[in-house]
C-alpha cells in the first residue's frame, strides 16, 4: 500500500498561461503545425480534424517535452524535440478519439465527440490515420524514438484491458496504480524520457530525472481526472461527471471509501458496485456513500504525494525558468478544476 503523507503541501495559484510563458511562441507554433502536420488528401478527413482540435485542450504532454528539452538544453528547443513534441501529441488525440468510441461517449471538452458526429467507424479510421501520422513523424526522428512509443502504445492497449476487465470489481490501490501508469502515465513518461535521451549534451541523470518526473507526474495527474469526476461539472470537465461509477470503473476516491467503510464493519457500497447497481436507486446510494466519506480527500493527497516526488525529480537540474515552470506546472496539475 503506498504512504501517503500527511503534512500540507504547497498551495498554488499560478494560471496554467502563466506557467507555460516561457514557451508561449513554440506552443502556438505547435498550435499551428499540429493540423498543417495532419492534412491529408480527403477533405472529409481534414475537416474532422479540424474539428477535434478546435475543441482546445492543455496539450500538457508536449508542454512538460519542451520544457524538460529546454530546462536541460540552456534555453534551446532542438528542432528534434519540437518534431517529438508534435508527435506525443498526435499519439495523445488518435488515444482520445479512439476512447471515446470505446465508451461509446457523447462529449469531450464540451462538444460532441467525433463518433457521435460521424459515427463510430469514421472516427476509428481518424484515430488511425492521426497515429499513422504520429508514427511516420517519430521514425523522422531515430529509431529510439520509434522503439520507445512502440512500447508506450503496447503498455496503453494493455491498460485499456486490464480497466475492463476490472468493471464493478474492488481492486488493490496497487492494481489501480498500475492501471494508471498504463494508461496515463507511460505516454507522460515516453516523450520526456524520449526528449532528454535526444537533447544534445544530455546525460543518465537528466534521462532519469525526465522519466521519474513525467512517471509520477502522470500518475497524479489521472488521480485528479478520477477525482474530478466526481467533484467536476459539465462546464468544468466537458463530459458528465459521475460516469465512472456508473460504469463500473473502479478509481482511487472509491478505493479509499471503500476501505473507510469496511474498517468500521460497513460493506454496503463494496455490494452495490459488486451487483453492478441492480436496482435503479443503486448508482445513486453509492455515489452518496463516496461523497460522504474521506476518499476524495485522501486521493487527492495522494496526488500530491506523487507530485512531490516529481518536483524532487528534478533536484538535479540547474535552476532556471524552465525547470521553475516545471515545478509550477506539477503543483497547478493537482488543483485544476478542469
Amino acid at each position: 500500500m503506498l504512504n501517503i503523507i500527511t503534512e500540507k503541501l504547497p498551495k498554488y495559484a499560478k494560471k496554467l498561461d502563466q506557467i507555460i510563458k516561457p514557451i508561449e511562441k513554440e506552443l502556438f507554433l505547435l498550435e499551428d503545425n499540429l493540423t498543417e502536420n495532419l492534412k491529408s488528401e480527403s477533405p472529409d478527413l481534414d475537416k474532422m480534424i479540424r474539428y477535434f482540435f478546435r475543441s482546445g485542450g492543455k496539450r500538457l504532454r508536449p508542454v512538460i517535452v519542451m520544457l524538460f528539452s529546454k530546462a536541460i538544453n540552456r534555453g534551446y528547443l532542438p528542432t528534434n524535440n519540437f518534431e517529438l513534441a508534435l508527435a506525443v501529441e498526435m499519439i495523445h488525440t488518435a488515444s482520445l478519439i479512439h476512447d471515446d468510441v470505446i465508451d461509446n461517449s457523447e462529449t469531450r471538452r464540451g462538444t460532441l465527440t467525433l463518433n457521435k458526429k460521424w459515427g463510430a467507424k469514421t472516427a476509428i479510421i481518424t484515430g488511425d490515420y492521426v497515429l499513422s501520422m504520429a508514427l511516420n513523424k517519430l521514425t523522422s526522428i531515430n529509431l529510439l524514438a520509434v522503439e520507445m512509443f512502440s512500447k508506450t502504445l503496447n503498455e496503453l492497449c494493455v491498460g485499456e484491458i486490464l480497466q475492463k476487465n476490472q468493471d464493478y470489481k474492488i481492486i488493490s490501490m496497487e492494481d489501480y496504480i498500475n492501471k494508471s501508469e498504463r494508461k496515463t502515465a507511460r505516454l507522460f513518461m515516453a516523450g520526456t524520457e524520449c526528449a532528454a535521451a535526444i537533447t544534445p549534451n544530455s546525460n543518465n541523470l537528466m534521462i532519469n530525472s525526465a522519466r521519474c518526473y513525467s512517471l509520477d507526474f502522470g500518475i497524479a495527474f489521472q488521480v485528479i481526472d478520477d477525482i474530478l469526476n466526481f467533484s467536476g461539472t459539465f462546464s468544468q470537465i466537458g463530459k458528465p461527471a459521475e460516469n465512472d461509477l456508473k460504469n463500473g470503473i473502479i478509481t482511487a476516491p472509491v478505493i479509499f471509501a471503500v476501505q473507510e467503510y469496511e474498517e468500521k464493519g460497513d460493506f454496503t457500497l463494496r455490494k452495490l458496485i459488486e451487483t453492478r447497481f441492480k436496482k435503479e436507486k443503486d448508482h445513486k446510494k453509492a455515489l452518496k456513500l463516496v461523497l460522504g466519506s474521506n476518499g476524495i480527500n485522501k486521493a487527492r493527497l495522494m496526488a500530491k504525494n506523487y507530485i512531490q516526488k516529481a518536483v524532487n525529480s528534478l533536484d538535479v537540474i540547474e535552476d532556471n525558468c524552465y525547470k521553475q515552470a516545471l515545478i509550477d506546472l506539477s503543483w497547478y496539475t493537482v488543483e485544476r478544476t478542469s
